[in-house]
């Protein structure tokens, strides 16, 4: 589930029109290559002759070639030719349009379904509304806003029992989970 919807704390329940596949680093060396902070698990999305594009701008970025140096992902777009057009998008944000995103499995779903759920516990205790979904090298958590602050509920199978996305969330918190 890491391909976000560009605007996730957005509080609007519109579906949005975009997902955040990644985003632009430090322009690397002189001919172009940029960093690029990979956040979707469809690895072919950065493949070359793929598209993605700048959400602030409309602007479409061409794949031109991908390799990895370290821990680090550097791309090639066909659109910078030299330093100073990677510079040019540092700290961009790159988009796909909803339309091309991977098909879900059944216990999948998309950021911006889960965002604005109301959180109840399986006795039917209102715990709260998702605020966020946190990405975390550890797993995903919700962030669950209710009259007693904000949660963090682990995305497990052993907490969440049911979903039903855009509507609500029923979760078995673990203990200390919920202490106020």
């Amino acid at each position: 589930m890491k391909e976000n919807p560009r605007s996730s704390k957005s509080s609007n329940k519109k579906r949005p029109s975009h997902l955040l596949v990644g985003r632009v680093g430090r322009a690397v060396g002189l001919k172009g290559e940029v960093e690029v902070q990979i956040t979707s698990d469809a690895p072919e999305r950065f493949a070359s002759g793929n598209s993605v594009v700048i959400s602030e701008s409309s602007r479409s970025l061409t794949v031109e070639s991908t390799r990895k140096q370290g821990d680090r992902t550097v791309v090639k777009f066909a659109e910078t030719s030299d330093r100073d057009d990677a510079e040019a998008i540092k700290g961009a944000e790159l988009v796909i349009p909803l339309t091309q995103a991977r098909a879900l499995e059944d216990d999948e779903y998309w950021d911006h379904d889960l965002i604005g759920c109301s959180v109840v516990s399986i006795e039917g205790r209102e715990i709260g509304t998702v605020t966020d979904v946190l990405h975390q090298p550890s797993g995903s958590l919700l962030s669950v806003e209710g009259h007693s602050g904000e949660h963090l509920v682990p995305l497990v199978r052993e907490v969440i029992r049911s979903v039903e996305p855009g509507k609500r969330i029923t979760i078995d918190p673990i203990p200390g989970l919920l202490d106020d």
